[in-house]
């Protein structure tokens, strides 16, 4: 009986160390920033009903440096784009700067003729929906 309890003593102490040994990419081991933005350029798409595209290049600042997430929002004419880059916290990278390409489609619900603001972390772009 005493062994039953002292292994089961045993795995309540080891089983959670364990397990936070073995989160090597958790929120804490990571740093994540907006990413700097190089240029903004925006498409409508010869679709029925037109489609909006918003094409961003951004840069990665060394080399453990990655792309994390784009997050769109909107506010009547104003369309907000947060883009987040990512690197582990406190390893030494090469010091290489990298870029990145990605697309956001903001889809079809603007009014033709109106003028629309895009912010994409401070870079401001404006567009009249055809």
């Amino acid at each position: 009986m005493e062994r039953t309890k002292l292994f089961i003593m045993v795995l309540l102490f080891i089983i959670p160390l364990a397990l936070a040994s073995c989160r090597s990419t958790t929120e804490s081991n990571i740093e994540i920033e907006l990413a700097p933005i190089h240029e903004v350029t925006i498409s409508i798409g010869e679709s029925y009903p037109p489609q909006v595209f918003v094409n961003i290049k951004g840069g990665l600042s060394d080399g453990c440096t990655t792309f994390r997430e784009i997050k769109p929002t909107r506010s009547g004419d104003t369309v907000s784009i947060e883009v987040t880059v990512q690197r582990p916290k406190g390893k030494i990278c090469t010091a290489i700067y990298g870029y990145f390409e990605k697309t956001v489609a903001l889809g079809s619900d603007f009014i033709s003729g109106k003028t629309y603001t895009v912010k994409v972390n401070g870079e401001v772009k404006t567009f009249v929906m055809q």
